[in-house]
């Protein structure tokens, strides 16, 4: 009882790691995401493939003109390998919110479209977290995260919500 109640402990703290990057991300709280990741860590993100220092510049910059984003985490399976390593493979939805000065995006996406005053371009990715995580100093931290694209879904006809809603907003002045 002692050793599967300390791996579920282990396993939780890993899953805290996943959940405190994509609140990172979705805040823009750069802080956040590196915390996620070892000093030494590796990313390939697709558009991104290299150490967590270059990771964190290019979502700055991409995250620069995405109005919001929200990451939706599903499974998360855990499987501890060591005492010190472990694979963690996390469904994960993301919506992001473009507006009209991510005109290279939208380019990217749309062609020769243009957005129409007052919309916005949606994309919805559906992708998978695949994280070899290392325990050292005492904490879980990504050594090696590959993100897994299943699909991606671009929308042209997203409308701002009007006034009277607690609006997202991704920097300290969130309602959270």
């Amino acid at each position: 009882m002692q050793q599967e109640l300390f791996e579920l402990l282990q396993k939780e703290e890993i899953r805290q790691v996943v959940q405190s990057y994509a609140r990172g991300v979705d805040r823009r709280d750069w802080s956040l995401v590196k915390a996620a990741y070892h000093d030494d860590a590796y990313d390939d993100h697709g558009g991104y493939k290299g150490g967590r220092l270059g990771l964190l510049d290019w979502l700055e910059r991409r995250h620069g003109s995405i109005e919001q984003s929200m990451h939706f985490l599903g499974n998360c399976i855990v499987d501890l390998l060591s005492d010190t390593t472990a694979v963690a493979e996390t469904y994960c939805v993301v919506y992001q919110r473009y507006g009209e000065q991510a005109q290279e995006t939208i380019r990217l996406w749309l062609g020769d479209q243009t957005l129409k005053p007052g919309m916005a371009l949606m994309a919805e990715l559906a992708c998978r977290y695949v994280d070899q995580f290392e325990l050292r100093d005492e904490h879980w931290r990504i050594a090696k995260r590959t993100v897994v694209m299943e699909e991606v879904k671009v929308s042209s006809q997203a409308v701002l919500l009007r006034d009277g809603y607690a609006l997202a907003r991704r920097d300290r002045n969130d309602p959270l």
